[in-house]
């Protein structure tokens, strides 16, 4: 725990970087806790880890988002009617309070990591180099992130140490 407490206060306004599943499980969530269980996207989850999430969420200054994983989020969130609606009237209010950064997709698919990880992932690889603290519940790229150097927290591990 001190090692998160200590990532978290050298990157708290720095910003932290989401990626997309945890992002779409903050912004379900949002939505609706009480679907988090039942949606495909989100069904890994629990309330409880949303409610980590979000606590987590709540010590940085700033979130950090590329278009790649908004893209990634939209397309994601297959509700519908008045969830649907309410969900993007959430979604966006999220990304207006989120700072958007991003590399040029042509030079993000001539990094190393683009052919192992993908376009969204590679691009929160190159962003995270811009001392942001990424959170992720995707192994391949915290093992990528951290095989580079740069501090990522994998969610799971996390939320394991807040299971009793």
């Amino acid at each position: 725990m001190t090692d998160l407490q200590g990532l978290i206060e050298k990157h708290r306004s720095n910003g932290l970087l989401i990626d997309t599943n945890l992002l779409l499980l903050y912004v379900v969530g949002r939505t609706n806790k009480n679907r988090i269980p039942n949606f495909k996207r989100t069904q890994k989850y629990t309330i409880e880890d949303f409610e980590l999430l979000t606590d987590l969420i709540r010590q940085f200054r700033v979130l950090i988002t590329t278009p790649h994983v908004l893209t990634e989020v939209s397309n994601l969130a297959a509700l519908h009617g008045a969830e649907l609606s309410a969900f993007r009237r959430l979604f966006k209010q999220t990304i207006e309070e989120m700072d958007e950064q991003y590399d040029e997709s042509r030079l993000i698919a001539g990094h190393s990591s683009f052919e192992r990880l993908g376009l969204a992932d590679a691009a929160i690889s190159t962003l995270s180099r811009r001392s942001f603290l990424v959170l992720t519940d995707d192994l391949d790229l915290h093992a990528a992130l951290s095989q580079a150097g740069v501090d990522a927290i994998n969610f799971n591990h996390i939320r394991t140490l807040f299971w009793q």
